[in-house]
């Protein structure tokens, strides 16, 4: 008989988008983009770097601050998405306008709007 093999839905060296869920109308929300270091059950680690989207800028976005690991729960209800195999995290930026928002290094692009914070 083959055996059955189970495959995690995020493994190390994955590359992920991490929305923080905003707890308040008036949060920033907060961008994490990392590659995967390790997961343990429902926790993940990741090195990578932070964005914040205020609702008071409207264009415009950079990196905020050096690498950091982060540390969080799959069960938390913040949003992650995966990026292709193999994608240079430092290469990318965020860019907004007042009606789009996307994550981009040039080449690739992922469409965020649907987290602008709307009034």
């Amino acid at each position: 008989p083959q055996e059955e093999r189970t495959m995690a839905a995020i493994a190390e060296g994955d590359r992920i988008v991490l929305i923080d869920r905003r707890l308040f109308k008036d949060d920033n929300t907060r961008i994490f983009v990392g590659i995967v270091e390790t997961t343990e059950g429902v926790l993940i680690r990741a090195r990578g770097f932070v964005f914040h989207v205020s609702s008071y800028e409207v264009a415009g976005q950079e990196r905020r601050g050096e690498e950091r690991v982060r540390v969080f729960s799959m069960g938390s209800g913040d949003i992650v998405y995966l990026l292709p195999q193999g994608q240079d995290i430092s290469r990318l930026m965020l860019k907004r306008s007042p009606k789009s928002m996307t994550l981009s290094d040039g080449q690739y692009a992922m469409d965020l709007s649907d987290f602008l914070l709307r009034a």
